[in-house]
């Protein structure tokens, strides 16, 4: 439980002070464009892969449950809903902790057993505003934008089942989309994509920067930052929705 609680406290040091510490950014937009590189152009391929799948598993779901009792008209309502309030924010956020939040905390962690750290500290380099800082604002961008590209892929594996596999009209389709389209709900889904972004790359700082010696401390890190960061994206995204429901 004590490990629990000091994980939280300095999960959320390391988001605070990231976000609310004055940084001299000047020096820092390079590392920042490198992170974002990293974190969503190189995403691209398993953020496509899962969100099409996504599209198809659940227009699949939904087609074999309800196709038989609704129109068309509706089961893109479903879709539609159901895509730009949840999967594409969780389908995307869930891919990115699994290839980025990983790469992180592995790279943190082993600059902590390699002492590398420590030698940062030494040239009076503070490891938090160096290391920790273009991650986070990188996150902060790219996330939201690959939770609008998953949005989109997961439209588009719904669309070539539902039209290709169960001959649905493409106008159908395209107009059931864009009628039940709300811009509320839109900003709700890049909210999640930035608070998730936030915090799942707190959570691989955190346990990187707290990485114990040794190989097996690399391991534990890593495996830790997956399992806060996929439990915080859970929860906040339980919060953010309580939140929205007052307007929704």
């Amino acid at each position: 439980m004590n490990f629990i609680i000091n994980s939280i406290g300095g999960i959320f040091y390391i988001l605070f002070y990231s976000l609310f510490k004055r940084h001299n950014i000047g020096h820092k937009i390079e590392l920042t464009f490198h992170e974002i590189v990293r974190t969503g152009i190189e995403s691209i391929g398993i953020v496509t892969i899962a969100s099409i799948l996504c599209g198809l598993i659940a227009v699949f779901i939904i087609d074999q449950r309800l196709g038989s009792y609704i129109p068309e008209f509706y089961i893109t309502e479903a879709i539609s809903k159901s895509v730009i309030i949840e999967l594409g924010a969780l389908g995307a956020s869930i891919a990115l902790v699994g290839r980025v939040g990983t790469r992180i905390t592995a790279e943190i962690a082993t600059m902590k057993v390699n002492e590398e750290i420590d030698a940062l500290e030494t040239m009076a380099i503070d490891p938090y505003d160096y290391l920790v800082y273009p991650k986070m604002m990188a996150s902060l961008v790219s996330y939201p934008i690959m939770v609008v590209f998953s949005e989109l892929l997961i439209i588009f594996g719904a669309m070539l089942f539902l039209v290709y596999i169960k001959g649905f009209g493409l106008k159908t389709f395209l107009f059931g989309i864009r009628e039940h389209f709300r811009m509320l709900e839109f900003i709700q889904s890049l909210i999640k994509g930035a608070v998730f972004g936030l915090m799942s790359t707190s959570i691989s700082c955190y346990f990187g920067i707290t990485a114990s010696k040794g190989a097996k401390g690399v391991g534990e890190a890593t495996t830790n930052a997956v399992v806060y960061s996929v439990v915080m994206i859970f929860l906040f995204d339980y919060i953010i929705i309580r939140i929205f429901s007052l307007w929704l």
